[in-house]
């Protein structure tokens, strides 16, 4: 399948918020609005091809430093066509564009950040995002989310330490999330 990478338009919006709001249904990503959508537009890129919208990713740049990949979805019709690894690597080229050092990513498939050259590292060692947008999280007491990091200088982040908590729910209250 050849699919092309575009920047988001007003027009993906609505294909964007239903693709997102099918797999928030099934708590799997956090839900998007469509004023959050819109406003959030710039950070957006789209994988379509000639039958359509396939799917979306964005890059939230939250520090000169460190930006995060959010909101990667692709439909499932699309799934393991190489459409999600591609959403994600135009992210890193836009991060390296920006001159950032370091991007990451919150995730229930470590696996496949994993094959994106992403690495796991503790949520406790990115606190530009710990402490300042996890608390306000609706997930906040059931995350079970691992966190995914790739240097882009091409060092390698330090590895876990043994028994190193990797999730918002653990490492700040302590306890496995709910359920």
């Amino acid at each position: 399948m050849s699919a092309a990478i575009r920047p988001a338009r007003v027009e993906d919006v609505e294909d964007m918020r239903a693709l997102i709001a099918r797999y928030a249904a099934d708590d799997r990503m956090l839900v998007r609005s469509r004023d959050f959508l819109l406003e959030h537009l710039r950070d957006f890129v789209v994988a379509q091809d000639a039958t359509g919208f396939l799917g979306c990713c964005a890059l939230a740049v939250l520090t000169p430093d460190l930006a995060e990949v959010r909101s990667l979805a692709v439909t499932p019709e699309a799934s393991g066509q190489g459409i999600g690894k591609a959403l994600v690597l135009a992210c890193v080229a836009e991060a390296r564009r920006l001159g950032l050092r370091r991007i990451f990513a919150l995730t229930l498939v470590p696996e496949f950040f994993e094959r994106c050259g992403f690495v796991l590292t503790s949520l406790g060692r990115l606190p530009e995002k710990s402490a300042a947008e996890c608390p306000v999280c609706p997930k906040r007491f059931a995350c079970d989310e691992h966190a995914m990091l790739l240097h882009l200088d091409g060092t390698a982040p330090l590895p876990l330490t043994p028994n190193e908590p990797v999730g918002y729910t653990r490492l700040f209250l302590g306890r496995e999330p709910e359920r």
